[in-house]
């Protein structure tokens, strides 16, 4: 019985899946125009994906999905960041 237990122990944490960045949403609701991407970063955790933008600046990109035999949720948040490195705007 404990083998049969174990393994559909096993199955179930097998079918759990988490990707990209688990940055804290709440965080996100914290920031401020002005901050630099250090301090950005040092709240969210490493950016996903960084894009050069035309004016100079970058939109750094966090993303976080999870997923299960018993759905999926996502979320994901851009943030731009002028030439000197301070963020730009902040989302609602």
């Amino acid at each position: 019985m404990k083998p049969l237990i174990s393994l559909s122990a096993a199955a179930l944490l097998a079918g759990c899946v988490s990707m990209g960045t688990n940055y804290d949403p709440a965080a996100v609701e914290r920031l401020q125009v002005g901050m630099t991407k250090a301090q950005v970063i040092e709240m969210l955790g490493q950016p996903n994906q960084v894009i050069t933008i035309a004016s100079g600046g970058q939109k750094l990109i966090w993303v976080h999905s999870t997923g299960s035999m018993f759905g999926a949720n996502a979320r994901s948040v851009g943030l731009p960041f002028g030439p000197d490195g301070r963020l730009i705007e902040v989302p609602k």
